[in-house]
């Protein structure tokens, strides 16, 4: 009998032990998904910021080519490593998202199309955009 108390007491230690590593390891999990959320949210707040007002351009060399009316620059957008950046003509470059472990970024009209591998998880985003307009010949 005493044999089966101890046992029975072990188990559910273990058990116990067992539930609270899960629902950590489901915290860390559900933090990391939310960091990553906010870093894309983020990114697209830039790439459709007014005081760029980008309009896709192109795409050439795994890049995508969007101009800047406001700022009078083309800007490339592209995964290099784990990131994705984009550079201003003649300027440096600005990582947009870290972590990136695989994806794809095209431009299929009139969405730029986001599929991002983040720590793991897949994110799809699709973000509506315009071709540059030409101004007419007088």
């Amino acid at each position: 009998m005493i044999e089966t108390v101890v046992a029975l007491s072990i188990s559910l230690i273990s058990i116990v032990l067992l539930c609270n590593f899960l629902t950590e390891r489901q915290k860390e999990i559900y933090s990391s998904t939310q960091t990553d959320r906010q870093q894309i949210i983020a990114t697209i707040a830039i790439l459709q910021s007014s005081q760029l007002s980008l309009k896709y351009k192109d795409d050439s060399a795994k890049q995508l080519v969007f101009y800047s009316p406001t700022k009078k620059m083309d800007y490339s957008l592209k995964l290099s490593g784990h990131r994705l950046v984009m550079r201003g003509k003649n300027e440096g470059y600005m990582p947009l998202l870290f972590n990136v472990d695989d994806g794809v970024v095209s431009f299929d009209k009139p969405y730029l199309k986001l599929d991002l591998k983040l720590n793991g998880v897949w994110h799809h985003e699709k973000i509506a955009f315009s071709r540059e307009t030409k101004p007419l010949a007088k």
